[in-house]
């Protein structure tokens, strides 16, 4: 933590100023003393004792000054993020609650609405197919995304549980998948089932799926997702790899690669991390030639 000098009162930098004076002389005179420059004496012996009796006070007022402002410091820090988290559960409770009445009930029975009072004969005589199209799969996009954002938020609130449920691994990640443009590069492979909150546990796969075809120079990007045993999940790429000691880094918020030409917020992977965490499912990187080898742990 950084403690601004301003914060230092004069009386305390005085005291500084006094300590540092004294050991300073203490040092020269013992130095002085040592390499026989002076010769030893009683005044010298008690020149000595006085410094250290001197230096004490002044040393100690100014550590007690400098121990109430880092206080004060930590003081200010946890009320501002008591604000900020006050801030995040409000936002949290206008997306949970306001924006769901739109998202999945007016907008939803709109559309039913309309097709209805249309008729199948007046869409095709307007040529409306592909738009509704457009509007429904856009709808069912934005269902989706709320229901992350919901679960998301959900883990800000006090004494929160993790809402999981048991699924079929393979199923929940192609119903996901199939709405992304990337669905024809992923390979899913019989998964079993697992305990996972779908809406969250989805939103952590894809943002690996994403980073193993978007660092990826190959001609052709492809990921895989298979079990290497009964409980260990592996997502694999043929990307440019990735060591374990890079993937604690990158883990980090808003850590990127100095050298990276991709762009990005640097928070994705420590999304994904934290929620793989609420599942309680250990995270790592295996040593493989090329690509990339995450391996969770979902049973």
């Amino acid at each position: 933590m950084n403690i601004p000098i301003k914060k230092i009162s004069l009386k305390s930098k005085i005291c500084l100023s006094i300590a540092i004076g004294i050991m300073s002389s203490f040092f020269l005179v013992q130095s002085a003393l040592v390499f026989r420059i002076i010769e030893p004496s009683y005044y010298y012996f008690l020149f000595g004792y006085a410094c250290i009796i001197l230096f004490a006070p002044a040393f100690f007022l100014f550590v007690k000054d400098f121990l109430d402002i880092l206080s004060d410091s930590q003081r200010e820090l946890l009320d501002e993020l008591r604000i900020k988290n006050t801030y995040l559960e409000h936002a949290a409770k206008i997306l949970r609650h306001d924006m769901h009445s739109g998202v999945n009930i007016y907008i939803p029975r709109g559309v039913s609405s309309l097709v209805r009072r249309l008729g199948e004969e007046r869409i095709k005589e307007l040529r409306l197919e592909s738009p509704l199209k457009l509007i429904t799969e856009g709808l069912e996009h934005s269902q989706q995304v709320f229901e992350g954002i919901y679960q998301f938020t959900n883990l800000v609130k006090n004494g929160h549980q993790l809402e999981k449920e048991c699924l079929d691994v393979r199923d929940v990640l192609l119903a996901y998948l199939k709405r992304t443009s990337y669905t024809d590069q992923v390979s899913i492979d019989n998964l079993g089932t697992a305990c996972i909150n779908e809406s969250l546990f989805c939103t952590a796969i894809d943002n690996l799926i994403r980073n193993g075809l978007k660092y990826n120079d190959s001609s052709t990007k492809m990921v895989i997702i298979k079990m290497l045993n009964d409980t260990d999940l592996a997502i694999i790429d043929n990307g440019r790899g990735l060591t374990q000691e890079e993937f604690l880094s990158l883990s980090k918020p808003y850590i990127r690669k100095s050298n990276q030409k991709e762009q990005g917020t640097g928070l994705g992977l420590n999304i994904c991390v934290a929620i793989l965490k609420e599942h309680g499912f250990p995270i790592s990187v295996d040593n493989v030639q090329k690509g990339t080898r995450i391996r969770i742990k979902i049973k």
